[in-house]
């Protein structure tokens, strides 16, 4: 149980990193996170042992909303967060297409890839920063002319 709260403090942290000092790709992301996070402790599901069909449409609502952030994003770091996102999507494929994989690699994979979104994400946020001081101005988005 340990494990969870270590995960809630890294998803608070990160977050709440990015919705102080983050661009408006960095808020949005944050805010997919807290979304998806929070459905993910209020949908039923049943440990694991089958694919958990509200958990994949959690995952697969996130991966649209960070693969629609990344296509506008003026960030490359968005990119990779959109991957990872896919392959949480993906380890649902692979417990479908192999049922006999065991609930704990099925859990395993989908619950430890949250923790490289949380790092690129503050990663993101700090070269927001930097950008800022060093350009005085960062473009959030690739249609936009100001930052």
């Amino acid at each position: 149980m340990t494990y969870v709260y270590l995960f809630n403090a890294a998803l608070l942290a990160a977050c709440l990193y990015a919705l102080w000092a983050g661009g408006a790709p960095e808020r949005a992301t944050a805010l997919v996170f807290i979304v998806a996070a929070a459905l993910s402790y209020v949908v039923p599901y049943q440990r694991f042992h089958v694919v958990e069909l509200p958990l994949l449409l959690v995952d697969i609502c996130a991966l649209a909303a960070l693969t629609a952030i990344a296509l506008i994003a003026n960030r490359y770091w968005t990119l990779y967060v959109a991957a990872i996102q896919l392959l949480t999507v993906a380890i649902h494929a692979v417990k479908a297409y192999e049922p006999a994989l065991a609930f704990w690699m099925y859990n395993g994979v989908s619950s430890r890839l949250a923790y490289p979104l949380l790092i690129l994400l503050a990663v993101g946020v700090a070269r927001h920063r930097e950008r800022l001081v060093r350009q005085g101005r960062d473009r959030a988005w690739s249609f936009s002319h100001r930052g």
